[in-house]
């Protein structure tokens, strides 16, 4: 199917290219790239970190259980916090705690400030515990299209004596503070609003305490302890003997107190805990594996050798070989896991840009100069790893390959921060890879265009991403949502992003509206489903998502056995709207053609939670009866239900749940005809049909 589609939320007549079917497993980012670009900082939300444990501390130590029921809409939440019993065993004071705890018992509202990944949200938690009850400590979420204000409204929700937690960007804190504490005191509870801490010294307002992150060296002693003494069994004199002795090692305590916050402190301790015990050779790869260890590498790798002999063994060499060089490793590792060939390609688009800005002569394309491996410098060693055809998509016979895939993220920061005068050629480089190149580019550049958007958000959208989610051309917009996705792995800009996502949803542009459909597909999640199921059903009502799929792609990532049932309830309400109702229809056959992973005969997963009631039997018979009416659909939908009787047939634990659903779609006259059509023309049912179906249809 394709349609020609004019940006109707635009002045130009400019025509869009033609919208093919989107291929679920084309668009989704895989949480390895999330891995590649963050290392220890991959968002928990893709890592799954700290499901079940200790893992870090202030970010993916908690598992959030969202009561909200009924229709999904973007409103305030409050989720119960689990877990915090276990943070409590491997927290490090500081000296932000006791001055929290005093504010707290003074105000009952209180404005934690500080820098992201330091432990604010930890110590929120501990402090709260302290004075309520590990049990009694929950979170509030609010989208970032709705008000403050709007939080008056879940008043009736905070209890008694129970401790809340709220991140909440921009600036209105004290505000906030100022509208809540009177709610707080009357119930006896209290209020931890964390915010970015963008003041200077001396500045702060009232009630707001600024946070102090913990030593690094003692929450690595901390978690390690912890995780020898659980993992081994070992004493507690044990365990500090053993730590301590880890301390003595060369580099180990530098290390840790290069780490960024005290996550990279927790990850370090779980990998010396997992290789215990360990000698320094097994110590010495661990910590080569560390960030602050890949920081150090990746300035290395981008240092070059401009000081060695220039060719003939006379004097310096060319400046054109350093710049080759920096631009040849920024390209390798951009194009981690991928041919070479765009590693080539790519390095001689960076040297064409760095030379633009700086108004030389157009140079051209290097050849046959400088071989891969001068090239490469620090990273031959990994570049000679890559030779198994193996290692590279499509068979070729060499990759860009890293032995560490974090590398990939260290090195493009390095060559963000070191060499901040290249950030204009950075940036335009990679839009000319993602207008100009094929897919595989215009993924890799707009994966390291969601990396640099921790570093300048503003501007990596304004000059970028804005502009591609804006583009009539659908693989723009396809980028654009890596990008979005990209960055969000990350985790510090998570409300940044979701705030841009909002903003292209409800905007009037329907390309920006396609783009923000995009991002959901691609595997991007809210806070709660709610929320991401209202951006999808305002995207819907789009006259423009008539052709496109983008929106159906978007409801099958956010698909799990555990969101089924209000997936298919937000569905039955998209059916009631004649403009929703395509979409209702399309993803009903998306979800019922997805196989349960623990099914052995192939089960759709849809079907396996009809049979155990998990989800609405008559929401399935409306969806059901949508679909297989739909002049556009219906015989993808007959196929498709066909499928589901034949498992049915085959297997016994769906059989009920199959034959209720055919007694009532067969209680009409139009589809029961149209059913009776289909089964006599079915090869599967050729010798006649089973007791169990002849049965459910003349119910």
């Amino acid at each position: 199917m394709t349609d020609t589609i004019p940006d109707h939320g635009s002045t130009s007549e400019a025509e869009a290219e033609p919208q093919d079917e989107v291929d679920p497993e084309s668009v989704w980012l895989d949480p390895q790239v999330g891995a590649e670009l963050y290392g220890d900082r991959l968002s928990a939300i893709y890592s799954r970190l700290g499901i079940s444990g200790v893992g870090a501390v202030g970010i993916g130590n908690t598992i959030r259980i969202v009561n909200n029921l009924g229709p999904p809409s973007a409103r305030p939440i409050i989720a119960d916090l689990v877990g915090i019993a276990d943070l409590l065993k491997v927290y490090v004071s500081t000296a932000t705690d006791e001055e929290l705890q005093r504010e707290l018992g003074r105000l009952s509202a209180v404005c934690l400030a500080g820098r992201p990944y330091t432990g604010r949200f930890s110590t929120a938690l501990v402090t709260l515990a302290r004075q309520h009850g590990p049990d009694r400590v929950r979170q509030i979420d609010l989208p970032n299209d709705v008000e403050p204000d709007e939080l008056r409204r879940v008043g009736d929700s905070i209890k008694d004596d129970h401790g809340y937690v709220l991140r909440l960007p921009g600036n209105k804190h004290g505000r906030m503070i100022r509208m809540l504490a009177g709610l707080s005191r009357r119930r006896g509870a209290s209020l931890v609003l964390i915010r970015d801490d963008d003041s200077r010294p001396g500045a702060r307002p009232g009630a707001e305490v600024p946070h102090r992150p913990p030593d690094p060296v003692a929450v690595f002693h901390a978690h390690l302890r912890h995780h020898l003494r659980d993992r081994l069994g070992s004493t507690d004199e044990g365990c500090d003997r053993a730590v301590d002795g880890y301390l003595q090692h060369d580099g180990l305590t530098t290390d840790l107190h290069s780490c960024y916050g005290p996550q990279e402190a927790v990850s370090i301790a779980e990998a010396v805990g997992a290789v215990h015990p360990a000698d320094d050779d097994a110590m010495a790869q661990v910590l080569a594996r560390s960030q602050p260890r890949r920081r150090i590498h990746a300035a290395e790798v981008l240092g070059t050798d401009g000081g060695s002999t220039g060719e003939n063994g006379t004097g310096r060499r060319p400046r054109r070989i350093d710049q080759h060089e920096r631009a040849f490793r920024i390209a390798y590792a951009v194009f981690a896991r991928q041919p070479l060939h765009y590693v080539f390609e790519a390095a001689g688009l960076l040297l064409e840009e760095i030379d633009g800005q700086a108004k030389r002569t157009d140079w051209g394309r290097m050849a046959l100069q400088y071989p891969v491996a001068e090239l490469l410098g620090p990273l031959k060693v990994d570049w000679h790893e890559s030779r198994d055809a193996t290692n590279s998509p499509g068979g070729s016979s060499r990759s860009a390959w890293l032995r560490d895939g974090a590398m990939r993220g260290a090195i493009i920061d390095e060559a963000w921060h070191e060499f901040d005068s290249t950030r204009p050629a950075l940036l335009e480089w990679l839009n000319k890879l993602v207008a100009a190149g094929d897919e595989p580019m215009q993924r890799a550049a707009a994966e390291a265009a969601g990396l640099l958007a921790h570093h300048d958000f503003d501007r990596v959208c304004t000059d970028l991403v804005d502009k591609w989610a804006a583009a009539p051309k659908p693989r723009l917009r396809q980028a654009a949502a890596w990008a979005m996705v990209a960055a969000d792995m990350g985790g510090q800009v998570g409300h940044l992003v979701r705030r841009q996502i909002r903003d292209w949803a409800g905007g009037g542009r329907n390309y920006q509206r396609d783009a923000a459909a995009r991002v959901y597909a691609s595997g991007l999640q809210q806070p709660d489903l709610s929320w991401s199921l209202a951006d999808l059903r305002r995207i819907a009502q789009d006259p423009m998502q008539q052709h496109t799929y983008s929106v159906t792609q978007g409801i099958r990532q956010l698909y799990t056995a555990r969101t089924a049932h209000r997936i298919v309830a937000e569905l039955v309400t998209w059916s009631e709207d004649r403009q929703l109702q395509p979409h209702a229809a399309h993803a009903l056959l998306e979800l019922a053609e997805q196989v349960d992973d623990d099914s052995p005969g192939g089960v759709p997963d849809l079907l396996v939670r009809a049979a155990t009631q998990e989800v609405d039997s008559d929401a399935l018979v409306r969806l059901w009866r949508l679909a297989l009416l739909s002049p556009a659909r219906s015989r993808w939908a007959w196929h498709t239900f066909g499928r589901w009787l034949i498992n049915a047939d085959t297997d016994e634990t769906v059989r009920k749940a199959v034959a209720s659903l055919v007694a009532d779609l067969a209680a009409g006259p139009s589809l029961r005809r149209r059913m009776k059509f289909s089964l006599d023309r079915s090869p599967h049912f050729n010798g006649g049909l089973p007791e169990w179906l002849d049965a459910a249809v003349r119910r």
